[in-house]
C-alpha cells in the first residue's frame, strides 16, 4: 500500500539489461511509486567504444517517451573521458552531454566518482573537470530548467560530503544530490557538518539499513528537507527492495507531513 497521499518519487533507479523499464515498472506498481529518475549502469563509460555511451543513455531516453508519466530520464556521464582522438571520438564527455539534454531532452545527470576514477571537487571552479559544471550551468540557462546532478558519494575518500560542498559552493545555481548521503553508514559523518550550509546540496536514502540511526542523524545535521527518498534498484534489485525501505522511512518519519516530504515532496522541487 502507498504510504503517502501525495506523490511517491524515487530518485534513484538504475535501468538497462538485466533491470528493463518493463521491469521496473513492476516494481514501482506493487508499492505505488507514482515516478522513477532512471539512468544507466556507469559500467559502460569504462569500455572503449562510442556505442556503448551512446545506447545505454539511448535506451533511458526511449523508455521515458514509452512512459512519460512514470519515469524522468537522467544521463550518465563520465566527466573524466574527455575523449580518444584515435577512436574518433574527440571531446567524448561534452558531446554526449550536450546531446543528452539538447537531444534527448534527458533531465540531469548521474555522475560515478569511484567507477569513473576522479575525485568529486576536481569539479570545483578552477579543477581540472570544472568544465563539466560550467556546461551544465550553459545548459541550464540554455533550457531555461534546473538540471540537477545525482553523484555517487560516501563510499570513497574521492566523494564526501566535504567535497560535495566545495563544489555545491562554487555553483550555487547546481542542485547536487548525494547518493547514499543519508543510507550509507560510514566513518565520514562529521563531514556533513560542512555540507550543511549549502542551500543547493541534498542527500538520498540508497543503501538505507535496516537500522535508522543514521539517517535520523543526517536529519538532525542536514534538515527534513534535504533527505530524498532514492532506492537503487538495479544493483540490488528485487521485489522486497521498496517494502524494506519503506518499512524503514515510516519508522524514522512518523509524522505524515515529513514522510511526504522525504518521499516525494523535496525532489518535486528540485526537478
Amino acid at each position: 500500500m502507498k504510504p503517502v497521499s501525495g506523490p511517491l518519487l524515487d530518485i534513484h533507479c538504475h535501468i538497462g539489461p538485466p533491470l528493463l523499464a518493463e521491469e521496473m515498472l513492476r516494481l514501482m506498481d506493487n508499492v505505488g511509486v507514482d515516478q522513477a529518475v532512471v539512468f544507466p549502469t556507469p559500467y559502460a563509460w569504462t569500455l572503449p567504444s562510442s556505442e556503448n555511451y551512446y545506447n545505454t543513455n539511448d535506451y533511458v531516453a526511449d523508455s521515458v517517451r514509452k512512459y512519460p508519466e512514470r519515469m524522468i530520464g537522467f544521463a550518465c556521464i563520465n566527466p573524466a573521458q574527455v575523449g580518444n582522438q584515435a577512436l574518433g571520438m574527440p571531446n567524448l564527455a561534452r558531446n554526449e552531454l550536450h546531446r543528452c539534454i539538447r537531444d534527448l531532452d534527458l533531465r540531469g545527470v548521474k555522475l560515478h566518482p569511484e567507477n569513473h576514477c576522479f575525485a568529486v571537487d576536481t569539479l570545483c571552479a578552477g579543477g581540472g573537470l570544472s568544465w563539466f559544471m560550467e556546461t551544465i550551468i550553459e545548459l541550464q540557462r540554455e533550457t531555461g530548467r534546473k538540471i540537477p546532478i545525482l553523484s555517487h558519494g560516501m563510499t570513497t575518500l574521492g566523494a564526501q560530503p566535504d567535497q560535495f560542498a566545495r563544489v555545491a559552493n562554487d555553483y550555487p545555481e547546481v542542485n547536487i544530490v548525494i547518493a547514499h548521503g543519508a543510507g550509507f553508514q560510514n566513518l565520514y559523518f562529521a563531514g556533513l557538518g560542512q555540507a550543511k550550509k549549502c542551500p543547493n546540496l541534498y542527500y538520498d536514502t540508497a543503501m538505507l539499513t535496516a537500522d535508522d540511526a543514521y539517517l535520523l542523524g543526517v536529519v538532525k545535521q542536514v534538515g527534513i528537507d534535504k533527505i530524498i527518498f532514492g532506492s537503487d534498484h538495479f544493483t540490488r534489485a528485487h521485489t522486497n527492495l521498496y517494502g524494506n525501505f519503506l518499512y524503514v522511512l515510516q519508522r524514522a518519519f512518523p509524522d505524515k507531513f515529513d514522510l511526504e516530504r522525504v518521499l516525494g515532496g523535496n525532489l518535486a522541487r528540485l526537478l
